[in-house]
């Protein structure tokens, strides 16, 4: 048999460009491969995220983003109950790049004492406190692998992701492509599942489906195994949050609500902005054909499953009805 080749995968590091030496896995045939015992990694967050894969938390600036990674880091570090997903109990790394030392200790007091965990509760979580010390992912990588392998994370969490970022431009593809590769081979590297916490793009993001609505590249939304998009509500303190998963069965979306200081689950159907604009634009007092609705939002660039989802999110707070062919406003007045 032939040796493997060794190849090198080339990618730019800032301003300079870096060769990496790695061996690429043998052609594999389908009746070897089915035979072959691949172990499914464990769940790390019920349904939502595996161990190994990578997960992107994104919501627009100000939604407690970092409130509910902590709040993650929590849970998953004592096996506890993380927006109403059982979590594995295993040990966490948490990349702070945005609190201070004392903020983020102030914040995982009140977090653990919300959750009723004693003293011994943190125990399996580990900080790293990175304010100030903003970086290239790629410069960073292989001493955070020196640095995780001592504490043999399940999840490690960066918050927030763009304080990696280095030279690259969030919006070029094949930059953005680079950083996540740099997250995939950490993950490879360590076996943890890594969580990423994003931003929105500015301006109204209410018109786009969900995974299009976090700034930059579309990289960001094709690369992670696990999306969890947090959009805003018409209910103050109440965020639509919209799971898009590659490997796990879809979740529908849901609502959490903001009750200081845990993100809560409401089990109530999602009432956004974009539904109360569809509201104003589209519904009418009097009974009109429903796929003529749908056909005029996409008129205006919005998607059919968007515009049903506002339909039934309307129907839900008693503001229309709503049949197979038709749809008019519960009653004349208006709503908002």
């Amino acid at each position: 048999m032939r040796p493997k080749k060794a190849v090198f995968v080339v990618y730019r590091m800032s301003n300079y460009v870096v060769a990496q030496r790695r061996s690429l896995p043998p052609l594999t045939n389908l009746k070897d491969f089915r035979g072959q015992p691949i172990a499914v990694p464990p769940e790390i967050i019920e349904g939502v995220l595996h161990q190994g894969c990578k997960l992107v938390l994104a919501g627009t600036s100000k939604t407690n983003k970092s409130w509910s990674l902590l709040d993650m880091a929590l849970s998953v570090a004592t096996g506890g109950v993380w927006w109403g997903r059982r979590c594995a109990k295993k040990s966490v790394v948490y990349l702070n790049f945005e609190l201070q030392p004392w903020a983020i200790q102030s914040r995982l007091s009140v977090l653990a004492q919300a959750r009723r965990l004693g003293q011994e509760g943190g125990a399996n979580l580990h900080l790293w406190n990175l304010r100030g010390f903003a970086t290239d992912i790629s410069m960073l990588r292989p001493t955070l692998e020196r640095s995780l392998d001592q504490v043999q994370p399940g999840l490690v969490i960066v918050d927030p992701v763009y304080k990696l970022l280095g030279a690259r431009d969030e919006n070029q593809n094949g930059a953005i492509g680079e950083m996540l590769t740099e997250f995939e081979l950490l993950a490879q590297s360590t076996g943890a599942a890594i969580t990423l916490a994003h931003h929105f793009a500015k301006g109204d993001s209410a018109s786009k489906d969900p995974i299009d609505r976090m700034s930059g590249a579309g990289a960001w939304a094709r690369d992670p195994d696990t999306l969890l998009i947090m959009s805003p509500t018409l209910d103050e303190g109440c965020y639509e949050v919209t799971p898009i998963l590659r490997n796990l069965p879809r979740i529908p979306s849901f609502v959490v609500r903001w009750d200081f200081p845990l993100m809560v689950p409401t089990g109530r159907v999602p009432m956004t902005e974009g539904a109360r604009k569809f509201f104003k634009s589209y519904i009418t007092a009097a009974p009109q054909g429903r796929s003529a609705v749908v056909r005029a939002a996409q008129a205006a660039g919005i998607t059919a499953e968007t515009a049903n989802k506002h339909l039934v999110a309307l129907e839900s707070a008693g503001l229309v009805v709503l049949t197979e062919t038709s749809v008019w406003r519960a009653d004349s007045r208006e709503a908002f």
